[in-house]
């Protein structure tokens, strides 16, 4: 069973936090010694913030060791660091806290909007965010991650897909509510960072590429869990918007045209999303004679029914009362 696990090469394009639920996998399946899978838990502990699960897993690993005194003393520094990072941005979360203000910001939806309302309304400065951003990300190395999925998700009303912050706060988002398990919203995640991934200028081709790459093993925890995961990864992995066109042996646009030419001479009930390379079909309505003589179809069966009905409570009432149903 170990030669064909692919932990160790999935592992490399996660997030340490995303490798967690890999390894407490390979622990129910006891595909490996749980002593190394502790080990390796322990491994990358050491490099977040989960000072109190870092502390169950050396108990659970060294029943008989004391726990160090310089982890104790991590916990301390970790609670003070997080204590200054929320002070620098009590204002933001002050808004959060507010009911009335979080009801209007859902009703804007536009970024520079909510900054002029929140400007106005508070002390609040867009110079803030890149403090939040940080306490996010500090929420989410101590394990937080439903806090940090509503602080992210704060950003994203806030702040335009333009701000230098917003590709990390997407990636944090996906990863949040992968670890929360809520499969709906980080499906929504998924999507939005492939169409930025597509539509805007990252970077070179190399780094397009690993970003890519992150996306295509990340989504991989959305797919096996959704409801309709099975479909939405064909799609995926599968779908060429120019698979159409090759087959036609015609270029991109070319191919766009004949299908609008199609679509107008079959009279059908479609349009085309040029934007994804969809055609989205529309349900074809049926004609008033098609209805009618569906209508009457109808009627018919329901009328024979009814006559087949009457005859046998005739020949009910007319057969003699004292005679047995059995009788010949």
């Amino acid at each position: 069973m170990a030669k064909f696990d692919l932990t160790s090469r999935i592992g490399q394009y996660l997030d340490r936090h995303l490798v967690f639920p890999l390894l407490e996998f390979l622990s129910a399946k006891q595909i490996y010694d749980e002593d190394e899978l502790l080990q390796a838990k322990l491994n990358i502990l050491s490099k977040t913030n989960m000072i109190d699960y870092t502390i169950d897993i050396r108990k659970q690993l060294y029943p008989n060791v004391e726990v160090p005194e310089e982890i104790k003393a991590r916990r301390a520094d970790v609670l003070q660091e997080l204590s200054i990072l929320q002070n620098n941005v009590s204002v933001v979360l002050a808004l959060m806290n507010n009911e009335e203000v979080m009801k209007k910001m859902e009703n804007m939806r536009d970024s520079k909007a909510l900054n002029n309302y929140l400007t106005q309304e508070s002390d609040f400065r867009v110079e803030m965010m890149d403090s939040f951003v940080k306490l996010a990300k500090y929420r989410y190395e101590c394990g937080n991650y439903s806090v940090s999925t509503s602080y992210l998700y704060f950003y994203m009303l806030i702040m335009p897909p333009t701000d230098k912050n917003y590709l990390n706060v997407l990636w944090g988002k996906l990863a949040s509510e992968i670890l929360v398990q809520n499969w709906e919203t980080a499906l929504e995640d998924v999507n939005k960072l492939r169409e930025y991934i597509d539509s805007n200028v990252i970077g070179n081709s190399l780094q397009v590429l690993q970003q890519r790459t992150w996306l295509i093993h990340w989504s991989l925890f959305v797919f096996f869990n959704h409801v309709k995961g099975r479909d939405l990864i064909i799609e995926m992995f599968l779908y060429r918007p120019q698979m159409l066109a090759e087959k036609l042996n015609m270029k991109a646009d070319v191919a766009e045209c004949w299908i609008v030419n199609l679509i107008r001479n079959a009279r059908l009930d479609a349009k085309i999303d040029s934007k994804l390379g969809h055609v989205v079909m529309g349900g074809q309505p049926a004609s008033p004679y098609q209805q009618l003589v569906e209508k009457i179809e109808t009627l018919s069966v329901r009328s024979e029914a009814l006559e087949n009905l009457i005859e046998r409570k005739l020949k009910a009432k007319n057969q003699d009362p004292y005679q047995h149903s059995w009788d010949l």
